[in-house]
């Protein structure tokens, strides 16, 4: 596995929000975490703002994953289409809307290798 944690982030007219959950997953303690963001086909901006924010965080580019939906499928398919491609050790789902403290993948993996 190349990765402790896939995180998979399904991506929905949520351009209000995606900004603020991208900040705190690529700012993560943990360095071996992927981000698997999951395009449902959104009218809006959001890929955009990912790839904007990315911009910022160039030791993250790596880590990053975005994968289309031609059509859009809903929030399940878009977490499987994620399963699909991760690589981790464990699966963390975050909705776009959610963000998460910059321990909180570390500390999570911490606990599930310890358990």
């Amino acid at each position: 596995m190349k990765y402790s944690v896939s995180v998979i982030i399904p991506v929905f007219k949520v351009e209000r929000f995606i900004e603020r959950c991208c900040r705190h997953l690529f700012e993560q303690t943990l360095d071996s975490a992927e981000f698997i963001f999951v395009d449902d086909c959104s009218p809006d901006n959001s890929v955009s703002i990912i790839n904007k924010v990315l911009e910022e965080y160039p030791a993250r580019k790596d880590d990053v994953q975005i994968v289309k939906h031609i059509i859009n499928k809903g929030l399940p398919s878009a977490r499987n289409s994620g399963l699909k491609v991760a690589s981790g050790e464990y699966i963390f789902h975050c909705d776009s809307d959610d963000w998460l403290d910059k321990n909180a993948l570390l500390l999570l993996y911490v606990e599930a290798t310890k358990k």
